[in-house]
């Protein structure tokens, strides 16, 4: 273990400048109330907004839409970012302001300023200054980033340095200028210069949830997708590699952030110890889960299954498992799961149709139900923390690469020896996506290279196929569609998220089936299927009933995709 930084970080709100009447901060209500207070009693007229969310926290807080029955809000268009970026950080605000028709307008932004946005209502104007600060990625491109911010009793303002922001900066600042000496220079699938980077954060600004879905506002949350897409494009131009290459392989990045009065912040390079792992073990019922299963638990069912086993071994050592079960008709079906291990509906329904499957002989499948257990480790150890996050640090392999760019080494190998046993003509690959608000306040605020997914708009399809096949692809994206749409619990749940998504982007990337069911198609194969089906749940992290309408809808697709294939 090499410590490489380990600092308590002084508090912003216990440091503002006499001088300051308004300040702008990464911090809960409750502290930033407690400190109003506080400067009250000591005579002093301090107002502590908001720097993350601005305008929902200001019209929220301070009761701008109370009473309101129609408002119009006219947000900036900046220069150089996305047309709807001021947009999408007013989500979900028309769900918590019941009886107000909330409207939204573009509005170019002139001049040096600070945006603001301006709420128009019957009973009068109001506006709303955002503090921002333009700052640079790490390939130098500008990056309109959310900052805290001071303005004196005068108006007079600038940037006020949190201890959020500095926390992302130096974290950004060391993975910069840690040597790139590879633990071991002839392995084959690139260099890794790490096993695992933890980064232990600290921070004082506990949830929020938002009587809305599973929409919280979580700072520590923010933190965490902050570091940890930061390192992939850190570590990505360090490389050489273009924007968005998901073959980058470092090293396993771990931010852990949790919530206490002291700021702090600690970075380690450590090692894996996959004997660690705990798991609960047995058998559960599938078809009522309500919650994630563990290593054990997918193990033990699919030694339910008759058939042939593989497997490979991970990078940290981990068995990887799958099966091949013949069937006694032509239908040939090859299903995934646990690609992105923070995704976790798909390894339910992948073996609930596993199973049905086996018991009536008639499909060839094959199915691996946790391909990559490394990621998945990590996801469990995060959610002891935050059981509701999305925790994308789980996302990927313990090389940094996404398994889908592993090169067929290490657990990347499984869908090899997958199709090494079944040729299929149809591969299931099940996924899932944010169930909630996802962003980057420090980074522009839309997740680069996924500004589709940062508001969940239901159960999705991506149909990916040959040209050759395109008949065999829509027949197979049509049963998969109407298997859904037929699905009432999860057709009404997408029409509610696809209306909230319609009111804050403003305009769709996607096509919709039977007015609920979301899916886009790209004529290009996957390597070594025909045609591939993508399903998109939004998983990231849900239980109860959701996690079980979640999983039923991965097995029905996987279901209805079998019967078109036994009718070919």
């Amino acid at each position: 273990m090499k410590e490489l930084i380990n600092e308590a970080v002084p508090r912003t709100l216990e440091r503002i400048p006499r001088n300051v009447e308004t300040v702008w901060l990464f911090e809960s209500l409750s502290a930033r109330r407690d400190t109003e207070r506080a400067a009250r009693d000591a005579g002093r007229n301090l107002r502590v907004r908001s720097a993350y969310k601005t305008l929902l926290h200001d019209v929220l807080e301070d009761g701008l839409l109370v009473g309101a029955t129609s408002a119009t809000i006219h947000y900036p268009v900046v220069d150089g970012c996305p047309d709807d970026r001021f947009r999408l950080e007013c989500y979900p605000l028309h769900a918590l302001c019941a009886g107000c028709d909330i409207r939204f307008e573009p509005r170019v932004h002139h001049g040096d300023g600070l945006p603001d946005y301006e709420i128009e209502t019957p009973e009068g104007n109001t506006r709303v200054t955002v503090p921002v600060r333009w700052t640079k990625a790490c390939d130098g491109s500008p990056v309109l980033a959310a900052c805290g911010w001071q303005a004196d009793r005068a108006g007079q303002g600038h940037p006020l340095e949190t201890e959020f922001e500095y926390i992302f900066s130096r974290v950004c600042a060391t993975m910069a200028a840690l040597p790139l000496d590879p633990l071991n220079p002839d392995e084959p699938d690139g260099p890794v210069y790490f096993d695992r980077l933890e980064i232990d954060v600290v921070i004082p600004a506990a949830d929020q949830p938002l009587a809305v879905g599973h929409e919280c506002i979580s700072l520590a949350e923010a933190l965490h997708e902050e570091i940890y897409f930061a390192s992939l494009e850190i570590f990505r131009h360090r490389l050489g590699l273009p924007a968005g290459a998901r073959a980058v392989t470092f090293g396993q990045v771990i931010p852990r952030i949790t919530v206490g009065k002291t700021p702090h912040l600690r970075m380690v390079l450590s090692h894996s110890d996959p004997v660690s792992d705990q798991d609960r073990g047995g058998r559960p019922d599938l078809e009522t889960a309500t919650t994630w299963l563990t290593p054990s638990e997918i193990a033990n069912h699919l030694e339910a299954l008759p058939g042939v086993p593989y497997h490979v071994i991970s990078r940290q050592g981990r068995i990887v498992s799958g099966r091949y079960v013949a069937g006694t008709g032509n239908a040939m079906l090859a299903i995934s799961a646990g690609q992105h291990p923070n995704e976790t509906s798909p390894m339910v329904g992948a073996l609930r149709a596993a199973h049905a499957l086996a018991d009536e002989g008639r499909v060839g499948f094959t199915i691996n139900p946790l391909e990559n257990p490394d990621g998945y480790a990590v996801f469990r150890e995060l959610c002891a923390l935050h059981p509701r996050h999305m925790q994308h640090a789980a996302r990927y392999t313990a090389s940094g690469a996404d398994l889908s760019c592993g090169g067929g080494l290490h657990e990347s190998a499984i869908r090899t020896r997958a199709l090494e046993h079944l040729p299929a003509s149809v591969h299931l690959n099940l996924h899932g996506y944010p169930s909630h608000e996802w962003v980057r306040p420090l980074s522009g605020y839309i997740p680069e290279g996924f500004g589709q997914w940062t508001i969940p708009k239901g159960f999705f399809l991506i149909l990916r196929y040959d040209p050759r096949e395109e008949t065999l692809a829509n027949s197979v994206l049509r049963a998969a569609l109407d298997s859904l749409a037929s699905f009432t619990p999860l057709a009404d749940q997408n029409r509610r998220m696809i209306d909230m998504y319609d009111r804050y982007v403003s305009s769709r990337g996607f096509q919709i089936h039977a007015g609920c069911i979301p899916f886009t198609t790209h004529p290009e194969a996957d390597p070594g299927y025909p045609v591939t089906i993508i399903t998109e749940a939004p998983d990231e992290t849900i239980f109860g009933e959701d996690f079980r309408i979640a999983h039923e809808g991965q097995y029905r697709v996987v279901r209805a995709v079998a019967e078109v294939l036994e009718q070919q």
